[in-house]
């Protein structure tokens, strides 16, 4: 049947028009005259490196919060965001030599945008430089290699005498010229019933020899007593003794030209830390350096622990200063007990890193991607953990970008051309065999200036 549509008066048209229009409005952004705030001004970027951005804006009276938008066209399809409480950001995980479009604007507390999006910016990140191989390379380390009297029978944990040579195959596979290890115990080893009886610190430093590479110990001390052999009825003579933070060096590739010890600040009931450091020289370059190893006081809670690894920093910051008055090329290797997820802060990072040190990774606070200051030219696993507790799976945080570290090597200025968590695993990321500690090995090859 053939319906005939009848025409509608004008009256009622010109009612529909009116309703269909207030209907298209309903859940629109409010026009700009209607928005809470002005849109940010001042978009600008100050620093471009091949995978970071560093942004800037000028902050929009009364406003505490921003979204900064980003998209690879000026359309800003398939924008991705990020929410910032100040008036910068430092924008990760780019790729280089590309350009990228930026807006920002004002968000209050629950995220919905309060102002117009600022006019966009396009930027570009600057191309991947092509260097040359770094020549003479320098092979540094570090390794909590987990004290012989610390065993506490966890799952997968042996003790030193069940580990040790899991401890010796991972240095003696990565030969670096230098090692700084912390929890190589100064006391006699469990069970050695011998009359001179070994040290922990002794007994790696002796299978590391034995597997063919020439280490020696820029101080073999144990204590610093008259008697340094044994604490026992100790009358206090300093000897550079460090416990169980020792410098091992390969005596092929380096010499020792000068070495020392800190005992850094303690407390009662806290076990004694020290700074151990040495003035070395690369035999290949003749070019002298100044090596500092720390182990600062155990990861806790308690705020007295926090201020305590501050003050250790503090210390370990202001002892190369005065030691290194040839102002030589500076590594700071250790177990510095403290992470980017540390609260209120990772105070050690933010002292050496203040005093002008570098961290090649640049794993900056709560972020898991590298910063504008990272420079390693090149990471090997730098997704794992550097503290395992003796899990048969290696801890990673995540497939990509940087893990959480409390196991650190800093620089002064130089070339890092190659960092690396040094974990044997499997395909399906479980360690191999012994596991050796419950820290990984930490090493970066450098290029002394």
């Amino acid at each position: 049947m053939l319906r005939v549509l009848a025409l509608r008066p004008p009256r009622f048209v010109a009612i529909l028009v009116a309703c269909i229009l207030m209907m298209t409005t309903v859940g629109a952004q409010p026009s700009s005259a209607a928005m809470a705030y002005p849109a940010p001004a001042g978009l600008k970027s100050s620093f471009q490196s091949p995978t970071t951005v560093t942004l800037s804006w000028t902050a929009v009276a009364g406003a505490t919060n921003y979204r900064l938008q980003r998209a690879g066209n000026s359309a800003m399809t398939g924008a991705t965001y990020s929410s910032f409480t100040g008036t910068s950001a430092d924008v990760r995980g780019l790729q280089p030599g590309t350009t990228y479009y930026f807006q920002v604007r004002v968000i209050n507390s629950a995220g919905t945008g309060v102002s117009d999006y600022s006019a966009t910016l396009a930027v570009k990140t600057k191309p991947k430089p092509v260097l040359p191989a770094i020549s003479n390379p320098l092979r540094v380390a570090t390794y909590n290699v987990s004290c012989d009297y610390c065993y506490a029978r966890q799952a997968n944990e042996l003790p030193w005498s069940g580990r040790r040579d899991a401890v010796v195959k991972t240095v003696s596979s990565q030969r670096p010229d230098v090692l700084g290890v912390q929890e190589a115990s100064s006391g006699r080893l469990q069970g050695d019933t011998s009359v001179a009886g070994l040290t922990q610190f002794e007994d790696l430093t002796n299978r590391l020899v034995a597997s063919g590479v020439a280490y020696k110990l820029s101080n073999a001390k144990r204590n610093n007593c008259v008697n340094d052999t044994t604490p026992y009825q100790c009358v206090y003579q300093y000897k550079g003794a460090s416990d169980g933070t020792k410098i091992l060096y390969n005596s092929a590739k380096v010499d020792l030209v000068s070495q020392g010890s800190l005992k850094l600040a303690s407390q009662t009931g806290a076990s004694d830390r020290y700074l151990a450091w040495a003035v070395l020289r690369q035999k290949s370059t003749n070019k002298s350096f100044f090596f500092g190893n720390a182990h600062l006081i155990d990861h806790m809670s308690d705020p007295s622990y926090f201020n305590l690894r501050q003050k250790q920093a503090q210390q370990i910051v202001s002892t190369i200063a005065a030691k290194n008055t040839a102002r030589l090329p500076v590594l700071i290797v250790g177990d510095l007990n403290s992470n980017k997820w540390t609260s209120p802060a990772n105070a050690p990072y933010d002292i050496l890193t203040a005093a002008g040190y570098i961290d090649p990774l640049g794993n900056t606070y709560k972020n898991d991607l590298p910063s504008s200051k990272a420079t390693a030219e090149k990471t090997i696993r730098a997704n794992f953990e550097s503290f395992n507790g003796f899990s048969r799976k290696a801890p990673a945080r995540n497939t990509y970008g940087n893990g959480t570290y409390m196991d650190y090597i800093f620089t002064s200025s130089m070339r890092t051309a190659v960092w690396e968590n040094v974990v044997n695993i499997d395909s399906n990321g479980n360690y191999v065999g012994t596991i050796p500690s419950d820290h990984n090995m930490i090493r970066a090859d450098v290029q002394l200036p």
